[in-house]
């Protein structure tokens, strides 16, 4: 369609990632894991939020595990190490 920007999908078929709004404050990317796929621990340079919108994930942030479920909400701060393993196929945004 003329004027509309396609989203690019990006990832692999364990998870992929496509962006969905970009502004001069925040970032906001919609992610989909597939069960059991891992992104092992690392940082960000700038404090995050994920929204899980459907399944189930582990999310490690500083040695502590915290499950989160559709519709629950999870911020951390920039620079702490964190990790996600899905426990089922899950969709979330990470807004950073």
């Amino acid at each position: 369609m003329k004027g509309m920007n396609v989203m690019q999908v990006a990832g692999n078929e364990r998870v992929k990632s496509c962006a969905i709004l970009k502004t001069n404050r925040f970032d906001a990317t919609l992610l989909i894991m597939q069960q059991g796929h891992q992104i092992p621990p690392h940082t960000s340079p700038q404090n995050a939020m994920v929204l899980i919108l459907e399944g189930k994930v582990a999310f490690m942030l500083n040695e502590e595990i915290t499950i989160l479920e559709t519709g629950d909400v999870f911020s951390f701060q920039a620079n702490e190490i964190h990790a996600l393993q899905a426990l089922e196929t899950t969709r979330f945004i990470l807004i950073k």
